[in-house]
């Protein structure tokens, strides 16, 4: 049982080559498509920070409409 799984540690071990980047993705560190994918991340970063906001504004929005609701029913209450 041990002898398989030293073999197969040891051949992931030798074969680490194999699985490193492709040339376009290891090999610039600046350039257009590493441009365009920061754009991509910004893009996606504002487009959750955007949802967010809705969202908040959306439960503000209802925390005014229960407030001013709750101040009109009170004096017919009476």
């Amino acid at each position: 049982m041990i002898r398989p799984l030293l073999v197969s540690l040891a051949v992931w071990v030798l074969s680490t080559e194999m699985a490193a980047a492709c040339s376009v993705c290891y090999g610039e560190a600046e350039g257009p498509m590493i441009d365009a994918a920061r754009m991509g991340v910004y893009l996606l970063f504002g487009l959750v920070l955007a949802v967010q906001v809705a969202f908040v504004a959306f439960f503000v929005y209802l925390r005014k409409q229960a407030r001013q609701a709750a101040g009109q029913e009170s004096p017919t209450r009476c």
